[in-house]
């Protein structure tokens, strides 16, 4: 394979994988930013079936994220965003 063929195939494996990184990567002030966006959709929110599941997803990223266990603090804060249909 040409040396450009393998720079184009590294670079699209590159974009591909970067949200898998990313949250590999979750730092503290990720889950600070995380609990910051629940916090404002879940002011805005009406109360629901939805809004309890969002706090139950919001309370475990919190206790991950105070565990120092960042990205999966961060996949709870994400699930709760979706939930509150901001993610």
């Amino acid at each position: 394979m040409k040396l450009a063929n393998w720079t184009a195939v590294l670079t699209v494996a590159t974009v591909a994988l970067a949200p898998v990184a990313h949250a590999a990567d979750a730092r503290l002030t990720d889950c600070i930013n995380m609990a910051k966006q629940v916090s404002a959709a879940l002011s805005s929110a009406q109360t629901s079936t939805t809004t309890d599941e969002a706090k139950s997803q919001a309370a475990a990223g919190r206790s991950y994220c105070a565990s120092q266990m960042y990205a999966q603090g961060v996949a709870h804060y994400s699930r709760a965003l979706e939930l509150l249909g901001k993610g």
